[in-house]
């Protein structure tokens, strides 16, 4: 179904999702996959290199390129790090390369970084900065700006890369009627709408009682699948899939229905390795000064589904979690990152907890030197 011609789907509707890349495992039922986020589940626990090949890496210290942030874009042939809004580009195997800052009030200038993303077949750096896109070269020279036209885009939105045209908008407050949008890379002309299911809206945050401050967890409304995303709108209990071609079809439900429940607990879409899909799910209601987050994976061939507890061969007794938070930095929903802390693996090193080559990694390196990146393949 195309996207104009969507006015309405059955939050149940049952679907062959056999065509999806991003589920290459089905149940012999082609139903739409069903998550009770309200449920108790047992734990399970499997091996990091039972989903994942691993690559270690260190980005070389450079006293003009010294950063504490993560990255925002990882590619194939780069690293993209935006600290204090200069940005640092490195090449894939961790040197330096160029070093950029046009933060100023002027034209082609930015004041402040609100997202970054990168296209690898133009070579181009977009910064979002207010109602504008500013747009670079990966030497930081700069090439256009596109005006965000008619679009609220607020603080907490949503802009991904669909194609080489084209953006990918989320914004709840979106003047058109839709809260996803494609717009132009070119001159940011409205391109498409995706017209979905729509109830009243769903809060994934809270206030303290004075409202000074707002506690909220990573909300990803738009996620990497194979060549296409995944879509989620909290007002609603379905995630759907958007393929290249702008084909739009429901992939996954939450339960019990979001707007029945108090406090509210938000599924936040999902990331595929191995034989499992990997969430996270957010129960909306501050427990000392957080909002809890949950991991949960579900077996592809049984749907059953297991609280996470992924363990790593060369680091005993450390646990990760993934979740789409894992693939958001990359440009491929099949490659993960993973920051693991220096001081953190030069103690564990000195407990001999760690092995092979991260072993071999942490004992060539000084206490100034830069955090390890774990990059994981997915299988």
């Amino acid at each position: 179904m195309k996207l104009k011609s969507l006015l309405w789907l059955p939050t149940f509707a049952v679907v062959c999702v056999s065509f999806f890349c991003c589920t290459s495992q089905k149940s012999d039922k082609n139903e739409l996959i069903q998550i009770n986020v309200s449920a108790t589940y047992p734990d399970r626990e499997i091996m990091l290199e039972e989903v994942a090949d691993i690559e270690y890496l260190q980005l070389e210290l450079n006293d003009d390129f010294l950063f504490a942030n993560e990255p925002q874009i990882v590619a194939s042939d780069i690293i993209i790090i935006n600290q204090n809004e200069d940005v640092f580009i490195f090449s894939r195997d961790g040197k330096p390369l160029f070093k950029f800052n046009r933060k100023g009030n002027g034209p082609g200038e930015y004041a402040y970084i609100e997202q970054l993303l990168y296209d690898e077949i133009s070579d181009e750096i977009f910064i979002k900065y207010a109602d504008k896109i500013i747009v670079y070269s990966s030497k930081g020279e700069y090439k256009r700006t596109i005006p965000l036209l008619g679009i609220m885009y607020n603080l907490y939105s949503q802009i991904a890369n669909f194609d080489s045209e084209t953006f990918l908008i989320y914004d709840s407050e979106n003047v058109y009627p839709s809260s996803f949008t494609f717009i132009s890379k070119k001159n940011g002309a409205l391109v498409d709408s995706i017209i979905m299911p729509k109830k009243e809206p769903v809060l994934t945050y809270v206030f303290t009682d004075d409202y000074n401050i707002r506690f909220s967890y990573q909300t990803l409304h738009i996620v990497k699948c194979g060549t296409g995303h995944l879509l989620t709108d909290f007002s609603i209990d379905t995630v759907y899939y958007l393929s290249r071609s702008k084909e739009l079809s429901p992939i996954l439900v939450r339960t019990p229905e979001i707007h029945s429940m108090d406090p509210v607990i938000s599924l936040n879409s999902f990331v595929e390795a191995g034989n499992y899909m990997f969430v996270s799910i957010v129960r909306v209601k501050l427990e000392d000064n957080r909002l809890p987050v949950t991991y949960l994976m579900r077996d592809k061939t049984t749907g059953a589904v297991f609280i996470q507890k992924i363990a790593i061969n060369d680091y005993k007794e450390k646990f990760v979690n993934l979740s789409p938070k894992t693939i958001d930095c990359t440009n491929n929903s099949k490659l993960g990152l993973i920051v693991l802390k220096l001081d953190e693996l030069i103690e564990a090193n000195r407990e001999n907890k760690l092995s092979g080559k991260l072993k071999e990694l942490v004992e060539k390196s000084t206490e100034d030197d830069n955090d390890v990146y774990m990059f994981l393949h997915f299988k």
